[in-house]
Order: structure tokens, then C-alpha cells, then sequence
């Protein structure tokens, strides 16, 4: 079984699988796979310099982050460029590694922070939203990332359009302080374990 765990920025998705990975369940990044793909596979590390120029990497071959952000945020076409570059080598290395992970464990979880509009979400048997209240994503964010309020509420205005499509996860959890999160993982942590049992014997 495939689970895929989504959410806004400052949501707390990477606790909620921290919770899993602690429950012994595989956890896929898709973001720390895709920044280590793009220092690492020569075919995107070529592609996306043809596209921004030799300017995108660093002396030391790491990814020049000021400078892609700065020609991506406000450029929808670039965006779009690099997403058709990176995504599909990420979709690759996801399956590769959750084919090998499956022979050992019952499910495992993808963390994402596009599930929905992109449609990755049809592959994964299950999808978890995680949501919490846009001034504790902001609070959060800003003591984690050391950002601005304005710049976080841009990103979040930005991917309104995901989060108007998290009706088609199976699961939520608000994490907002007034539910007990981790016993609801637990739970969680059993039906999938036990679904997948169940699965292979029919």
C-alpha cells in the first residue's frame, strides 16, 4: 500500500511522519529527493542549466538557490519548466524506492506539498491532508524558516489552488491543538498495516 501525506506550508506534514518513520514506516521526501536529484543527476543538472543558465549552480555544484527562487517565484512559465525537468526524474525515484521498500514493509508514505493539482495523487492508494490554522502556519514558519510573515502568506496564497482540492484525500488531521494527533496516527498506523494483510489474502 502507497500513502500519501500532503499539506500547506507550516501544516505539519514532516511531524505527522516523523510520528510513521517512528511506528517503523518508510518515508519518501519528495522535496529533499528532488533537491538532491538536481546536485546529483547529470541529465537534470544539464537540462536546467540550459534553461537558467550556468548562474543556477554554485562553484561547489550545489543548487544557487537565491538565484533559481528569484527567476522562478513570479514567473509562471519558468516554474512550469523547471517542474516538467525535475518532476518526472522524482516520479521515477519514488517508484524505484517504494517498489523495493514494499517487499519488506506492508505500506509506505510519500510527503509532498503537491499531491493534488498535479495529479500524483491517482498513484497512491490512500492520501493523508494534514491542515492547521493560517496564523499557526505563518508562527511556525517563520520561527522555523527565519522568513517574514508577508513572504510566508505569499507562498500560502500561492498554493490556494492545491489546497482547494484537499476535499479528495481519504484522511485529515487538523493539526491545530485541540485534537491529540498521534493517537489518530496510530490508528491510522493499523488500518493501513492491517489493509494491506487483508489485500493479499483476497
Amino acid at each position: 500500500m502507497q500513502v500519501g501525506i500532503t499539506g500547506g506550508i507550516g501544516a505539519g506534514k514532516s511531524f505527522i511522519c516523523r510520528v510513521f518513520k517512528v511506528l517503523g514506516t518508510p518515508i519518501y521526501n519528495a522535496d529533499a529527493s528532488a533537491k538532491m536529484l538536481m546536485t546529483e543527476d547529470p541529465e537534470i543538472i544539464y537540462e536546467i542549466k540550459q534553461v537558467f543558465g550556468e548562474e543556477a549552480y554554485l562553484e561547489n555544484g550545489k543548487l544557487n538557490r537565491a538565484y533559481l527562487a528569484n527567476q522562478i517565484f513570479n514567473d509562471q512559465k519558468k516554474l512550469t519548466t523547471m517542474n516538467e525537468i525535475v518532476h518526472p526524474r522524482v516520479a521515477a525515484h519514488y517508484e524505484n524506492w517504494a517498489e523495493i521498500q514494499l517487499k519488506k514493509h506492508p505500506y509506505v508514505v510519500k510527503e509532498a506539498a503537491l499531491m493534488f493539482s498535479n495529479g500524483n495523487y491517482k498513484k497512491l492508494d490512500k492520501v493523508i491532508v494534514v491542515d492547521a490554522p493560517i496564523e499557526k502556519r505563518i508562527q511556525r514558519v517563520v520561527a522555523r524558516d527565519h522568513r517574514s510573515p508577508k513572504q510566508i502568506e505569499d507562498i500560502i496564497e500561492k498554493q490556494k489552488k492545491e489546497e482547494d482540492l484537499f476535499s479528495l484525500a481519504d484522511y485529515r488531521l487538523d493539526n491545530d491543538d485541540s485534537t491529540l494527533l498521534i493517537p489518530q496516527i496510530i490508528e491510522l498506523h493499523k488500518t493501513f498495516s492491517v489493509g494491506q494483510k487483508e489485500s493479499e489474502l483476497i
